[in-house]
């Protein structure tokens, strides 16, 4: 890094010379540009008014030559008392075209005045009738020998100065970025089995700290993150180890001890535990699935309150409970059917399980939301539990779960699936049968509404 800094104040050094050295160079042209013009008008007037000498009047500059010379390149008039009338001008003859419209132009080892380089401008006129052109020559000795000192003195100074300057960024960016590294350092012993490590905060409440703080609060996401992996993968070996070691030691039993009578009662018992084995297994796919970001879901509009109504015939085949959903109306939301339908089933599922003779569902559209609430009569959530309903494997009645067929997974997969849809899901008490409610649990989803007609568009499926 140093190294490209440095490079780029080597160039910045490079360009702001020579832009220096260019622009001091037009402002001194430009000023003898305009010496010499005004040198030349002050002799046309001369000429106009009939006043000019073979001597012309100095100004009081001895760096400058004016001469008056005809057609064939012979003075007519000068400055300098050294060159004589009718003798060749030490200008070049014919002058260039440029010179003797206005321009100004630079000459080299002339020989007029001291010699060497010159700006030089002209004019046409006429002198005793003859066509003439007024030449002003200004000397570029001084300018020149200022333009060579600052040169000297940028060819010495620019590369000291830029020695200077990365002699600074060296230090101040390994100052800067030693923290940096010091993260760095910290971050690759970092590995998955230690999460949660934190990295050492810097000093200086600076922009390298901020990051020393959401590197941590990463660390602090992934160690979590891991734990609750990690909380589930042992959850699950426990959950799947029941049913099997009670298929297992059944048909154990049934082939060292055969017997015509009980098998059908074995078969029976194993059939069940297979089943439970079988929903445990797709509860966990569904909610892999719904854990993960990268899986396409169909986005298609859906009026979940057929959903509800279809879902909740189902539950009547199922159960004596009763089941009330008078309190359903049209509700339509987008996103994936066949999720949506495994939320209703599982806020059913666990309704039915606690419920003690009644189960109460409702469905009501407002604003932009579709509110969907399922209320039972059974003992209720404590308050202090409800915020843990909708996580994996959570029971908070044991053994009335297990004996039930509960896994746990449920209403996890509830809230993973609202959450995946852009919703809410929280559980809640329901009011008492004085109030009109049911006096048990309350869960309730909320899912963004959408009432636009389905249209086939990009990204539609």
């Amino acid at each position: 890094m140093t190294l490209w800094a440095t490079s780029i104040v080597a160039i910045a050094m490079i360009i702001a010379s020579l832009g220096l050295l260019f622009g001091l160079q037009h402002s001194l042209w430009r000023n003898l540009d305009g010496t010499a013009r005004q040198r030349v008008s002050d002799v046309a007037s001369l000429i106009e008014h009939h006043q000019l000498v073979e001597l012309i009047p100095s100004n009081g500059g001895d760096a400058d030559v004016v001469e008056v010379v005809d057609s064939a390149g012979r003075v007519l008039a000068r400055s300098d008392y050294e060159t004589q009338p009718g003798t060749p001008s030490g200008l070049p003859h014919p002058l260039p075209r440029r010179l003797t419209k206005g321009h100004a132009e630079t000459l080299h080892d002339l020989r007029i005045g001291d010699g060497g380089d010159f700006r030089v401008t002209g004019k046409p006129t006429k002198f005793d009738g003859r066509p003439a052109t007024i030449v002003a020559a200004v000397s570029l000795d001084q300018a020149q020998y200022t333009l060579s000192s600052l040169a000297t003195g940028l060819a010495i100074g620019a590369p000291a100065l830029t020695v200077l300057v990365a002699w600074t960024i060296y230090r101040t960016a390994g100052r800067t970025l030693r923290p940096v590294e010091t993260l760095r350092r910290q971050a690759t012993h970092i590995s998955a089995t230690d999460l949660h490590r934190r990295l050492d905060l810097p000093a200086s409440r600076d922009e390298v700290h901020a990051l020393a703080v959401t590197l941590n609060d990463m660390l602090a996401r992934l160690d979590e993150a891991s734990a609750a992996q990690r909380r589930f993968v042992a959850d699950a070996a426990h959950e799947l180890r029941s049913p099997l070691t009670a298929i297992r030691s059944q048909l154990e039993v049934m082939a060292a001890y055969p017997d015509p009578q009980r098998d059908p009662l074995v078969a029976a018992a194993l059939l069940e535990d297979a089943l439970r084995l079988n929903e445990l297994v797709e509860d966990l796919l569904a909610l892999a699935r719904s854990e993960d970001p990268a899986a396409r879901r169909p986005n298609t509009l859906t009026d979940l309150d057929e959903v509800v109504l279809a879902e909740v015939r189902r539950q009547r085949d199922l159960t004596p409970t009763d089941i009330d959903a008078r309190g359903v109306s049209a509700g339509r939301v987008r996103g994936d059917a066949e999720a949506l339908r495994r939320v209703v089933r599982n806020l059913l599922d666990n309704a039915r399980r606690h419920a003690a003779r009644q189960i109460r569902v409702t469905l009501t559209a407002s604003g932009d939301t579709v509110e969907l609430t399922v209320s039972d009569d059974g003992t209720g959530i404590p308050a202090d539990q409800r915020s843990r309903v909708f996580e994996r494997f959570t029971r908070l009645d044991e053994a009335r779960s297990r004996e039930a067929g509960g896994s746990g997974l449920g209403l996890a997969i509830v809230g993973k699936v609202v959450t995946a849809h852009g919703g809410t899901a929280h559980a809640d008490a329901d009011p008492a049968p004085a109030d009109g409610g049911l006096g048990g649990a309350r869960l309730v989803v909320k899912l963004p509404r959408t009432d636009v007609p389905d249209t086939p568009g990009p990204g539609r499926t």
